[in-house]
């Protein structure tokens, strides 16, 4: 027997949003009133006090459009709609609780709320519930679901997308397909297609037009979307007697919008001519089963009085067809089919309940037979997307000529049919056509794959007549079209290279006439190798020619392209050359400082633009059929060349002029000199800029630029005299030793005043660090509050300001405060952590405390239950130990959320001391257990020896 939580994990999977059920929506509304309505089950109804007590107080409180949600059915979390109870008392909408019941009938009938079992034939109408669900919704009430985005201003009509010629060829009405599946907003939204197939003259279309009351009434809360008494069935044509009427595949124009968890389904009612008619031949009825798996998400096999060995023939081949269409577009085979027998009378029980029942003898008839005579039938009817309905006669007169009337009806009929019709459309947006990875198809989506099926038709008019040719067809297709698109791809990229200049010119035009041979060759072997007969050498002998035409066209036209390109490659190359011999010419006159410095860079510039546009000239009217492309980069190739030119002749221009100007700069630099020294000698006042050189350094640096300067000089003079040179170079040492006695007095002033206070911040940052390392363990911090902590840092400070005073060389006011702002702004930083520091041990101090206290009070609770017998005996010391482990685990979580920053090594303590505690405590439990379960034995002994001793006289 199934435990609840596996029926509940049933359960979930066939609810439309995937949550788990809410509780019963008036009896929660009730209960959420203090009590004031409560429950009374009389026949599976509530009482109308208690239900309309609940009504009045959520007007009052909430409003009628909150109330709503009260009478909501857990199931597929909609109004309740045709509300029945159960036995246990819960209401549901009769549609929503037989798709349940039929999806896990294999594990019995339970209500979905409480799991209690119930009977499947005893769903009692609720109408007080029903009157309640109207009262609110009346107010609620919202235009019509199908008229949903974009949809058609007509009421629709039955419009027919596939019909037959003279020559029994299936031709797609695509005109008709665009209007159900592109337009009036269906393109771009989920579809779900009912569509019903079987032997003719069942009453497929008759259903279908009671789908179409059902869907033009979606707020319809009970039988009257059924319509009049007296009313006439319109919609699909039907006729109740043996002429065929359903001929080819016809949909109604108009979608039918249902809500769903994500927005809005249009839903599509397909009629299909009668699959199974002795009129129709083999290849047409696949072509049929074909059109029909692609109009189909939700599948009707219509047959009648039971499951018969045609209809599992016509399964079989219906599930081979699907298979293939499958394969070939990316669908699933089937995404849900029915078995809808009718005129049953085989047994009282009907519906779902009955069908399940005759679906299991079907499967084991199959079953029993070895090898299975309907292997695919089988399959498909084993899974879990396959149900099975039992409808009974609908009675003399619907057979003899009715107009489909509900008075015609027999009452047994009519429950089955609004039953069977309401689980359908309650249903539909759970069944919406998805590919094989379960993405959601549009309406244009699926139009085109349907197209393009009447397309292969079209092109293989002898290969649908079986399954097994079918699916050869769809694959010499996709082989055939493979290669196409191969050879499109192939041709794609020798065009890009012929267009470009340098890699055209790499392959001569007998070269690529020989590549698009390779090309042609290695395709049609690939062909020959994956496709299969028949048909084989018929499509190889016309790939290969369309696949030579188009080489051929384009061998044309590279050929006139490498011409091209080969006339305006000599006529570029030659104005490369000229170019180059221009620019070598310039740069012999840039040598000499004479015949550069009559030219500037600017003219110069001008010369060679000029130079530049003569030779594109000359291009532009040699060039055969001259690209800007070429032309461009041509423009872009010299004006780098000459760029180059120029950034080489300005330097030399530049050059000559400094020669010219030595004498000028052997000047300029000596002023520079003494404003750079008397710079340094007013940086010599302040302790941080002369402290960065040193003596030594500063000397090094005056003699490194006099020589320098000198060498300079030396270079860039024509005809240097040595006299000015040598008064020069004592003029600058004079002027060095001067500045650098002065600089050295300064300098060792300033080191010891450096050391000083280095000294003192040193101190002071091992002070902060002694301080720190203390704040870090929480008991030493606890015992010093930061204001002490405050005051201990300011007499620290102060003391070392002293020391600096009494150590420092001429000790400076400025100095000293600014060391006293540095020590300052330290302290205060620190103490900033440090209160943050302090509070947060205080924090973490209470929660371990805390933590020890519910593990004491823990562990006395435990004692306390051990010290009876039968409450020690309940728990074993393995599970006591777990319980010890949990509440340790526990308190550490809480002490890891609640502790700021919490550190590993209090918690690891922590662990520790609790983990001690318990084991003391489980060495003690362990030998009580072990007492208390010696004594139980005892006594359980003495018991067993009075109970045979009672046996044993009474025998005797």
């Amino acid at each position: 027997m199934p435990t609840a939580s596996s029926d509940r994990t049933q359960t979930l999977k066939v609810k439309v949003s995937g949550e788990r059920p809410a509780c019963h929506s008036v009896q929660r509304h009730a209960e959420s009133q203090g009590g004031r309505g409560e429950k009374s089950e009389i026949n599976g109804e509530l009482t109308s006090g208690s239900v309309l007590e609940s009504v009045h107080q959520a007007s009052g409180i909430r409003g009628m459009e909150q109330l709503r949600e009260d009478v909501t059915c857990s199931i597929c979390l909609d109004v309740l709609s045709d509300p029945v109870s159960i036995e246990c008392g819960h209401s549901f909408g009769r549609g929503c609780l037989s798709t349940h019941w039929s999806q896990i009938s294999a594990q019995g009938h339970c209500c979905p709320e409480c799991w209690a079992p119930c009977s499947g034939d005893r769903m009692i109408p609720n109408k007080r519930v029903k009157n309640l669900v109207e009262k609110i919704t009346k107010p609620l009430q919202e235009e019509t679901e199908s008229q949903g985005p974009g949809a058609q201003p007509e009421p629709g009509r039955p419009v027919q997308l596939v019909h037959l010629d003279e020559e029994e060829n299936l031709i797609l009405d695509e005109e008709a397909l665009s209007r159900c599946l592109e337009q009036g907003g269906v393109g771009d939204a989920p579809v779900c297609l009912v569509s019903i197939i079987g032997e003719q003259r069942r009453g497929k279309s008759f259903l279908l037009n009671y789908l179409l009351r059902r869907l033009r009434s979606p707020d319809a809360r009970d039988g009257s979307w059924m319509g009049r008494e007296d009313e006439p069935l319109e919609g699909f044509e039907w006729r109740a007697d043996e002429e065929r009427v359903t001929k080819g595949v016809w949909a109604w124009s108009q979608s039918f919008w249902v809500p769903a968890k994500a927005g809005k389904v249009a839903v599509l009612l397909v009629d299909t001519e009668g699959s199974m008619d002795i009129e129709s031949n083999k290849e047409t009825s696949i072509k049929l089963s074909a059109f029909s798996m692609l109009l189909s998400s939700y599948q009707i096999l219509n047959t009648g009085c039971r499951v018969k060995d045609p209809d599992l023939e016509y399964l079989e081949m219906f599930v081979q067809v699907a298979e293939v269409v499958g394969e070939a577009y990316g669908l699933e085979p089937i995404q849900h089919l029915d078995l809808l027998v009718r005129d049953w009378s085989s047994s009282r029980v009907l519906g779902a309940q009955g069908g399940e029942q005759h679906l299991r003898h079907v499967r084991q008839k199959l079953e029993a037979k070895s090898p299975c005579k309907h292997p695919k039938a089988l399959e498909a009817l084993k899974g879990n997307r396959s149900r099975c309905y039992l409808m009974p006669f609908p009675g003399e007169r619907i057979t003899m000529g009715s107009e489909g009337t509900l008075r015609d009806m027999g009452e047994n009929f009519r429950e089955s049919l609004r039953d069977y019709v309401t689980t359908l459309v309650s249903s539909a947006s759970q069944h919406v056509q998805t590919d094989r990875h379960g993405e959601m198809l549009t309406g244009t989506q699926l139009a085109a794959k349907i197209k393009n099926l009447s397309d292969v038709m079209k092109k293989h008019h002898f290969g649908f007549s079986s399954p097994c040719q079918m699916a050869i067809t769809f694959h010499n297709q996709r082989v055939v079209d493979s290669a196409r698109t191969d050879h499109a791809v192939f041709l794609r990229e020798k065009d890009g290279l012929s267009q470009r200049m340098v890699d055209c010119l790499k392959v001569d035009p007998s070269a690529m006439a020989e590549q698009f041979k390779e090309q042609r060759r290695s395709l049609l072997e690939r062909c020959r190798e994956e496709m299969r007969e028949p048909e084989k050498e018929t499509l190889l002998t016309a790939l290969e020619a369309e696949l030579a035409r188009e080489a051929n066209s384009f061998l044309e036209t590279y050929r006139r392209c490498y011409q091209s390109h080969a006339i305006n490659q000599r006529v570029m190359d030659r104005a490369r050359t000229d170019h180059a011999d221009f620019l070598r010419e310039k740069d012999g006159l840039s040598q000499r400082m004479v015949d550069c410095l009559k030219v500037d860079p600017s003219a110069m510039a001008e010369q060679l633009v000029e130079q530049r546009r003569s030779l594109l000239e000359q291009c532009q009217k040699e060039m055969k059929e001259s690209e800007e492309t070429l032309m461009t980069a041509l423009k872009a190739e010299l004006t780098r060349e000459a760029e180059t030119f120029l950034g080489t002749y300005r330097r030399r221009f530049q050059s000559h002029n400094i020669n010219k100007r030595v004498m000028d700069r052997a000047r300029q630099d000596h002023a520079d000199f003494l404003r750079e020294n008397s710079m340094q000698h007013g940086l010599s006042q302040r302790m941080v800029d002369c402290l960065k050189v040193d003596p030594s350094a500063m000397a090094e640096q005056f003699v490194q630029h006099c020589r320098s300067l000198l060498e300079q000089c030396w270079k860039e003079m024509e005809e240097p005299e040595e006299t000015l040179l040598t008064a020069l170079e004592v003029e600058l040492t004079q002027e060095a030793d001067t500045f650098l006695e002065t600089y050295g007095g300064r300098y060792q002033c300033h080191a010891n005043n450096q050391r000083a206070m280095d000294s003192a911040r040193r101190d002071h940052a091992d002070f902060l660090r002694e301080k720190h390392g203390l704040s870090q363990r929480m008991v030493d911090c606890l015992k010093v509050d930061p204001s002490a902590m405050a005051e201990q840092l300011v007499e620290q400070r102060r003391s070392l300001l002293e020391r600096c005073r009494e150590e420092m060389e001429e000790p400076e006011e400025t100095l000293l405060m600014a060391l006293k702002a540095e020590l300052t702004k330290e302290a205060q930083t620190f103490l900033e952590k440090y209160r943050r520091c302090y509070e947060r041990h205080a924090f973490n101090q209470r929660t371990m405390d805390s933590a020890r206290q519910d593990h004491a009070d823990f562990l006395k609770e435990k004692d306390d239950l051990s010290q009876h017998m039968f409450n020690c005996l309940m728990v074993t010391p393995s599970a006591m130990e777990k319980q010890f482990v949990e509440k340790c685990r526990s308190l550490l979580e809480r002490c890891q959320k609640e502790m700021q920053e919490p550190k590993e090594a209090l918690l690891t303590a922590l662990e520790k001391e609790l983990t001690r505690e318990a084991n003391g405590f489980l060495e003690t439990y362990r030998k009580r257990f072990q007492c208390h379960l010696t004594i139980l034995g005892q006594r359980l002994g003495q018991g067993l020896i009075l109970l045979f001793a009672a046996k044993s006289s009474f025998s005797h």
